[in-house]
């Protein structure tokens, strides 16, 4: 196969990835109960940023479930906006979406870091917030082992934070997606979040709900979806407190991926809620951000993550998820992106 063969095979399964049942499984179980709440509050629409690849997946399923404001005769998404770094995928998602009220073809954290570099589309990005909901579907490692482990995802994650505060953002929800991959991760940052880890174990109250997991370095040794889940939950409680926020896990998933090329990994999803502690342009108060931390760190540590690829072993569940993706594949079909 030709190097170009190679890449289009690879983009191609990568794409097709966001139609299969692990996916659509997390959409219905930790995104709808989501938008749901937001909807309800939001009589002008939910404010919702994504990188929602080119079959738009995501924001097709919510409009379906009447829950992002669409005008069909209009063709019109007036309160979502998208980003897409391909060019040929940005072209389609403008085509059949329609008008958005963002749309920037480009690298979400270049966009965000190097503003010298794209002043523009950053200017854009940054004057469209606050948003009720982001999703970052990061499809790769987000400690990979070729960068520092302060990396520009972690980087353009906390950017992302900081834009949401200063645009007087309320409370508000990420939906984060990344691989873990022991192979493929940088081992700094694995040694800094074990450290982290271990750190918050001193406490009493944090050992005790904790409770029987293993230890952190067993977990990074023989269970590292787990390790990553409960670093990564533990990095954005620490990362949102000073910048105005409490965190709080509200749903955690993990799925297997086994790719024809490369080693096996996982794909793990947070659904995280942000409720402030601070107002914008106030004092940061370490106290207060050192209680929410805390109040956080116990309830990442009690929590569980669901094994999506077990509970599709229940029959009645898989097909429940497929017929609730049914509608969306029609609309594919309709736009020509699936056979």
């Amino acid at each position: 196969m030709t190097p170009f063969r190679d890449i289009e095979s690879r983009r191609s399964r990568a794409k097709s990835t966001y139609t299969d049942t692990k996916k659509h499984y997390v959409r219905v179980h930790g995104w709808l109960p989501v938008f749901k709440r937001y909807a309800a509050m939001r009589k002008e629409g939910v404010r919702y940023l994504t990188l929602c690849a080119k079959m738009a997946i995501d924001i097709r399923y919510f409009c379906l479930k009447n829950l992002l404001l669409h005008d069909d005769k209009e063709k019109k998404y007036p309160t979502v906006a998208f980003i897409e770094q391909d060019a040929q995928d940005y072209a389609t998602i403008a085509e059949t979406l329609g008008t958005t009220k963002l749309g920037i073809k480009g690298d979400l954290e270049g966009i965000l870091l190097e503003p010298a570099t794209f002043p523009e589309d950053h200017k854009a990005l940054i004057e469209s917030f606050p948003y009720d909901i982001i999703n970052l579907d990061f499809t790769g490692d987000v400690v990979p082992e070729n960068d520092p482990p302060y990396n520009s995802t972690i980087k353009a994650i906390e950017r992302i934070m900081q834009a949401q505060h200063e645009s007087g953002a309320g409370e508000w929800h990420m939906f984060l997606t990344f691989r873990a991959c022991r192979s493929t991760a940088n081992d700094d940052a694995n040694g800094q979040l074990h450290r982290i880890i271990e750190g918050n174990l001193v406490d009493v109250a944090a050992k005790a709900a904790y409770g029987g997991k293993p230890a952190p370095s067993i977990l990074l040794a023989n269970d590292y979806k787990e390790f990553l889940r409960i670093g990564m939950a533990k990095f954005l409680t620490h990362s949102s407190g000073t910048r105005g926020y409490a965190f709080n896990l509200e749903g955690s998933y993990h799925y297997p991926r086994k790719p024809m090329n490369g080693p096996d990994y996982y794909i793990i999803k947070l659904v995280a809620g942000f409720r402030p502690i601070r107002g914008t342009g106030h004092l940061h108060n370490p106290h207060i951000a050192q209680e929410a931390c805390k109040a956080s760190v116990l309830q990442i540590f009690a929590s569980a993550a669901v094994d999506v690829y077990a509970s599709l072993g229940n029959r009645v569940e898989r097909q429940r998820i497929i017929e609730d993706l049914a509608p969306v594949m029609q609309e594919l079909k309709r736009d020509g992106l699936v056979e």
